[in-house]
């Protein structure tokens, strides 16, 4: 009998520790969706499909424009200068977009179209944070037809660093020596998540232990 109820206190403990993270995790949510501030210029880039080569091509302009304007992210402090350097560049992005497509041997038949202005966002989710839907200014860039997922992140303030398109971390760097562009760019991983499970998995191991000493 006593063994019964220790199987029961387990059990209900294991619930209910269960039930608890998943109310903190939901009341977490909305404090992290203000992660991103009114006055914010983002960059989206849109993949020409969703095959492999053209999201390839994507995350590769992605770093080329992110290196292009990594040496201004920390002088504009105004998002009217970040939207005077960003003008000030457009050409300049254009030109590089096109020659990124053409060295690494991509042909579209339309032009890649690189502009400043409010551009419709979807909601998204990354980990436990909403980002809601609306109209933002952005930099958009559009490959090919722009049918493919899109990949987008914030210019200013400067937050290029999580993949919001798909809500994965961006490939982690994992070579030692790193470039300036490649230190913007990092893995974000969710250590509540992971605590979570780690102890629902001590405890299922404990559950199971019991139920076998009882048989």
């Amino acid at each position: 009998m006593k063994k019964l109820l220790y199987f029961i206190f387990i059990f209900s403990v294991l619930l209910m520790s269960w039930d608890i993270q998943k109310q903190e995790m939901a009341i977490a949510a909305p404090q992290e969706s203000a992660t991103i501030p009114d006055q914010a210029i983002r960059l989206r880039i849109i993949a020409n499909s969703d095959s492999p080569e053209d999201q390839w091509l994507k995350r590769k302009i992605r770093d080329e424009i992110v290196a292009q304007l990594d040496p201004y992210a920390t002088k504009v402090k105004t998002i009217e200068e970040a939207r005077a350097v960003i003008k000030e560049h457009l050409p300049a992005f254009q030109e590089l977009v096109e020659k990124t497509i053409k060295d690494n041997g991509f042909s579209y038949s339309e032009p890649p179209k690189v502009e400043l202005g409010i551009v419709p966002f979807p909601t998204k989710m990354y980990g436990q944070t909403v980002y809601p839907a609306g109209e933002y200014e952005a930099l958009r860039i559009t490959l090919g037809a722009g049918k493919g997922q899109n990949w987008w992140c914030v210019l200013f303030p400067p937050l290029c660093f999580v993949d919001i398109s798909t809500g994965d971390a961006v490939d982690v760097v994992k070579n030692t020596t790193v470039d300036k562009t490649q230190q913007s760019i990092v893995q974000l991983n969710d250590p509540e998540e992971v605590e979570v499970r780690f102890f629902l998995f001590d405890m299922l191991l404990k559950l199971f232990s019991f139920i076998k000493s009882i048989f």
